[in-house]
């Protein structure tokens, strides 16, 4: 199974090797050295850089004031900070279209993004800040230092990998978007390599945009290697700021923060579908919803069986193969769908012709996208289960796979069920790979949405968008139940401590 993972994750290296190899050196350079690729790095750059510092300043400032503060209704707050994860990023353009369709370009394409990137910051930087040991900062602060001091010598620190997590999140969010930045009308990289792919019959320009594409997302993912340190223990007491006189301008900030992210995106929807004038057909709606749930289950039941694989090996059977399946698992994930249904789509039509525009195709898109999803689920509890059970097990006479599925399995059930959950539901939401494999005449709910949209048929469309937001709510409710358990926990320690 982790070889399989290897070929499906690889195939994009492979196809941009190949199509070099055929085009020539001469050729692919004439693609990749225009002006219109360096217009395209720029502009791709700038967007990625500011999304990725906006959503880190807003999600640290959500992060800090829920879960350091003495923050009125922080349960409330931290609610609201998660919600935009259940709102995929075309879905929000779609809502702010909806109320003014002249929106475009960088800021438009800035915001949409800064909203859909956010939450990941602050889920991120509030799992750091719950875990890490604040009597520090009760010493630092009975020896006079000030808050800002605090916050440069012994917080920042602590909070550095955090950070950085949160930012490369955001980057890659940003670098692998193609529905926001294409309803919006902004030019970056997959926008330009799915224009290219549909409207020009040289794939060579297609490849070059591809190449430039991933060599950014790799150099994205080896600074960030780079740059981790250190993570801290539980926290042994929880500390928490008085805000004294910045109470109401805190609350106000977060407040107005709500209304942009959420507030707003959601009452458009909710006003676009009572309005009654959508011509969308209850018949298309279920057929549409019908097939997401279809492609997002077997997208779902797929990539957690090949992350069980997969975490078994970076966790109880340690091969040379493990860190080569663990990169090229995270590698595939970082890259943008467009790129692999591109080399899918080579692949298929050179290999497999009878597989080109069929269920499976996209499933296995499917499957290269979001597979470190499930792993990234998986792995902790995997590693949780004692080494001294599979030996015991052993010696009793059972054989590896005995072992994984008698002994386990079983322990690992609920966390492949919310593996499962959030993979489904992240599938139901992907757009440009599902464009581009789709069987001829078959429509998602993300498709009908682009399409209806694409032609200002807001009325038309909301009902879809309505339905993806209910349906992503589900894994939304899943990790911020996690921050939710840790502060409750800290609360715990806290009392007993007392």
């Amino acid at each position: 199974m982790a070889v399989v993972g290897i070929v499906i994750t690889a195939s994009p290296l492979l196809y941009l090797a190949l199509k070099l190899e055929q085009a020539g050196w001469s050729a692919m350079s004439n693609a990749l050295f225009r002006w219109r690729t360096v217009e395209l790095l720029g502009r791709s750059v700038l967007l990625t850089v500011a999304v990725a510092a906006s959503a880190v300043l807003i999600g640290g400032a959500q992060a800090w004031l829920t879960t350091r503060t003495n923050l009125p209704r922080a349960r409330m707050w931290s609610t609201a900070a998660a919600v935009p994860l259940a709102l995929p990023s075309y879905v929000i353009a779609f809502s702010w279209l909806s109320l003014n369709p002249r929106l475009s370009g960088f800021g438009a394409a800035w915001l949409v993004l800064t909203i859909s990137t956010t939450p990941f910051a602050y889920l991120t930087i509030s799992a750091a800040l719950l875990r890490s040991d604040s009597a520090l900062e009760d010493v630092a602060r009975s020896l006079g230092q000030s808050r800002f001091q605090i916050l440069r010598r012994v917080l920042w620190p602590r909070l550095q990998s955090a950070v950085r997590n949160a930012g490369l999140i955001a980057a890659l969010y940003t670098l692998s978007d193609f529905g926001a930045v294409s309803l919006l009308r902004y030019d970056t990289f997959t926008r330009a390599i799915y224009n290219a792919y549909r409207t020009s019959f040289d794939r060579n320009i297609a490849a070059g945009l591809s190449i430039v594409l991933i060599i950014i997302t790799a150099i994205l993912l080896r600074w960030q290697l780079r740059a981790q340190v250190g993570s801290e223990g539980r926290t042994l007491r929880p500390s928490r700021m008085e805000l004294g006189s910045w109470r109401r301008p805190a609350e106000f900030a977060l407040a107005a923060w709500t209304l942009v992210s959420v507030l707003i995106p959601v009452s458009m929807l909710v006003v676009w579908n009572l309005r009654g004038q959508s011509t969308a057909v209850s018949a298309d709606i279920a057929a549409a919803m019908f097939n997401s749930l279809t492609l997002g289950a077997l997208g779902g039941v797929f990539a957690t069986a090949l992350a069980i694989a997969i975490a078994l090996t970076l966790t109880h059977f340690r091969s040379r193969l493990s860190p080569i399946v663990n990169a090229s698992v995270w590698l595939a994930h970082a890259l943008p769908g467009v790129v692999i249904a591109l080399a899918l789509v080579y692949f298929s039509n050179v290999a497999t012709p009878f597989l080109y525009q069929t269920t499976f195709l996209v499933v296995i898109a499917y499957v290269a996208l979001f597979t470190a999803n499930a792993v990234g689920a998986l792995q902790a509890p995997l590693a949780q289960v004692s080494l001294s059970l599979t030996d015991v097990a052993r010696s009793l006479g059972h054989d590896t796979n005995s072992v994984v599925r008698r002994v386990i399995l079983p322990m690992l059930r609920p966390s492949m069920l919310i593996a499962f959950a959030i993979v489904m539901l992240t599938c139901l939401k992907e757009l440009p790979a599902t464009l581009l494999l789709r069987p001829t005449g078959m429509e998602t709910l993300a498709t009908r949405l682009w399409n209806y949209t694409g032609v200002s048929a807001f009325s038309a469309a909301a009902p879809y968008a309505l339905l993806i937001v209910l349906l992503g709510g589900i894994p939304t409710w899943l990790l911020n139940a996690q921050v939710r358990r840790l502060q409750r926990a800290e609360l715990e320690t806290a009392g007993s401590a007392a």
